[in-house]
């Protein structure tokens, strides 16, 4: 059984805020979700690691030197030194629990593990704070989404990929995922048309350009993840009014 993906407007495609408002704000950050927040997003995506204790926390790379100004690994340092390490917008790196925290329920949440038990300390956070707002989990690790379904069968998981193969298609099938997340970059006409055949709704990454945008949503995609996804948003109503 395939969990729907989180509840939109029907017939309106799904404007992902890659990492938060993140044309506006640091990536990853609270200020970038709390952004997102204000802006109703349709649905808010961030990158699940583990510290070398197993705390979730919110954060894209290995190490921390492009975002933060100290350069530390993240699996190798604990919650508490990391807490210390501070983002080049001045603000600490969020733990996973703060951005439950923040959201509370209000914007859809797509959980995306970048790591092996990314899925499970998830969903022990989830647990442990009684988060009720909706949420799509993700992960480029085939185990993770294994994790997922088997963990936490209620909540939708997409799978992550650079170039969507049959593989990746009988993947999602076997093993009930809700959506697959390819880079646009690799979405050939012809790859396109085995996602559509296949019947799994598919959300490219990472979409800024319009153009691009409102083809890929023409072709099916049933959203797109976007450093900007109030203004393509907010770009598309305008165009479906013209239309």
């Amino acid at each position: 059984m395939r969990p729907p993906l989180p509840d939109g407007v029907p017939g309106t495609p799904v404007f992902v805020a890659h990492r938060g408002a993140s044309d506006r704000a640091l990536e990853n950050s609270l200020s970038a979700f709390s952004l997102a927040a204000a802006d109703g997003a349709d649905m808010i995506e961030f990158d699940v690691r583990l510290t070398s204790d197993g705390v979730p926390v919110i954060f894209h790379d290995e190490r921390t030197g492009r975002t933060a100004k100290t350069n530390l690994e993240v699996a190798g340092t604990t919650a508490a030194r990391l807490r210390t390490v501070i983002l080049k917008n001045g603000e600490p790196i969020p733990a996973l629990v703060e951005v439950l925290d923040l959201v509370r329920g209000r914007i859809p949440l797509n959980v995306e593990s970048k790591v092996p038990g990314g899925v499970a300390a998830a969903a022990k956070a989830l647990a442990e704070t009684r988060y009720r707002g909706a949420i799509l989990l993700s992960s480029g690790f085939r185990e993770e989404c294994v994790a997922a379904r088997a963990l936490l069968p209620g909540l939708p998981c997409g799978l992550v990929t650079r170039r969507p193969s049959v593989s990746d298609l009988a993947f999602c099938l076997r093993h009930g995922l809700s959506s697959i997340h390819p880079d646009h970059r690799f979405l050939t006409v012809l790859r396109v048309r085995k996602i559509l055949s296949a019947g799994i709704p598919f959300l490219p990454y990472t979409v800024d350009d319009p153009g691009v945008c409102f083809r890929l949503i023409d072709a099916g995609a049933a959203g797109v993840f976007s450093n900007r996804a109030q203004s393509l948003r907010e770009s598309w109503h305008a165009r479906k009014r013209l239309s």
